[in-house]
């Protein structure tokens, strides 16, 4: 899981690595043969369509940054790799508005142009809704525009379905499940779950943060068997799944 890219020598900022620790880790993915996977191609296992290989990852780049064009793009194409962006659709052309108001850094999103580039290259786009607001704190109406009116908007701007969503801030209740299910999402992510496996309930997967520190051997050991078991045992025993039952 990742969000934005800074060029290497930059200063680090919160929620960013530089785009040579991330380079790093794409190589670590293809020395180890970890082949990169869509959300749709992921399903498609699941569901028996397409052959289980034998090492999986799925990238995921959060809130869809101008630097995932012109910093991740390159790397991921250069590999041979695909990732999953979920943008904010509210926000599309705009700059991390939700991030503001805490000090960090004023940042680009990607436009429709630019999302329409990344699509053609064969990346995914899901939905990260609408204003990138804490969901455990939306009306029902708010929730209606997170999850149903970004859907809407990502394809009337881009002419794709969003089919899978990721929470802001990783915060959600199970009772989001049925909304979802109902706006057209076949699954959505989170940071933090109490799910025993990462796809064993499709609408709160768990995924793992890529932090600026990751260096190859550090990343190597975040796609181990045992580190997923233990990240899976640490958010259950310290009750840092959903936040709302």
């Amino acid at each position: 899981m990742y969000h934005h890219l800074e060029p290497d020598g930059a200063p680090i900022t919160p929620y960013a690595i530089p785009a040579g620790v991330f380079a790093t880790h794409l190589e670590v993915l293809r020395s180890a043969g970890f082949v990169t996977l869509s959300f749709h191609q992921l399903f498609e296992v699941l569901e028996g369509k397409r052959k289980r290989p034998a090492k999986a990852a799925v990238l995921t780049f959060d809130d869809g940054y101008e630097s995932f064009r012109t910093l991740a793009l390159p790397a991921l194409v250069a590999q041979g790799m695909t990732a999953t962006v979920f943008v904010v659709a509210g926000a599309i052309g705009g700059v991390n508005h939700w991030d503001l108001p805490q000090g960090y850094p004023r940042r680009a999103l990607m436009d429709e142009v630019a999302l329409k580039e990344i699509v053609a290259a064969g990346m995914e786009i899901g939905s990260h809704g609408w204003a990138h607001r804490d969901l455990t704190a939306c009306t029902e109406s708010e929730l209606a525009e997170e999850f149903v009116r970004s859907r809407q908007e990502i394809r009337d701007c881009l002419g794709i379905q969003a089919d899978f969503f990721a929470y802001p801030y990783g915060h959600y209740s199970r009772s989001y499940f049925p909304l979802l299910e109902r706006a057209g999402y076949r699954g959505a992510v989170t940071i933090f779950s109490d799910e025993p496996t990462v796809t064993h309930a499709r609408y709160a997967m768990r995924r793992v943060l890529a932090h600026a520190g990751d260096t190859a051997w550090r990343f190597r050991l975040k796609l181990s068997p045992l580190y997923l078991h233990y990240v899976a045992w640490r958010d259950r025993k310290g009750g840092r799944g959903n936040a709302a039952r």
